[in-house]
């Protein structure tokens, strides 16, 4: 490689695939929530199956368990984070659009 180094931000409009405002960051959106919950199907089996063979958590735990003040923050922290990148699209067409 020549050893030169990318932009780190993109230089120009974001590129437009539907007419109707709105459209491409709603499918954004989709895309970023399809992604999020494609991980956590995996990550879910994944569980489940080493539950299946191991046998050391009874459903019983999971039901009853109680987060600490710790797991609680550490959860707000992460449901955050979700959060801003599934909005990310939308965020930045309504940034883009203030530029205007």
């Amino acid at each position: 490689m020549s050893g030169r180094r990318l932009p780190r931000a993109a230089k120009g409009k974001r590129p437009r695939f539907h007419k109707t405002e709105g459209v491409d960051e709603l499918f954004a959106v989709v895309v970023a929530l399809t992604a999020e919950v494609s991980t956590l199907s995996e990550r879910l089996k994944t569980l489940e199956s080493v539950l299946e063979k191991t046998r050391k958590i009874p459903i019983q735990a999971i039901e009853k368990h109680e987060l600490s003040d710790a797991d609680l923050a550490v959860r707000a922290v992460a449901r955050e984070a979700l959060i801003e990148r599934v909005f990310q699209a939308v965020e930045a067409g309504v940034a883009q659009k203030r530029q205007r």
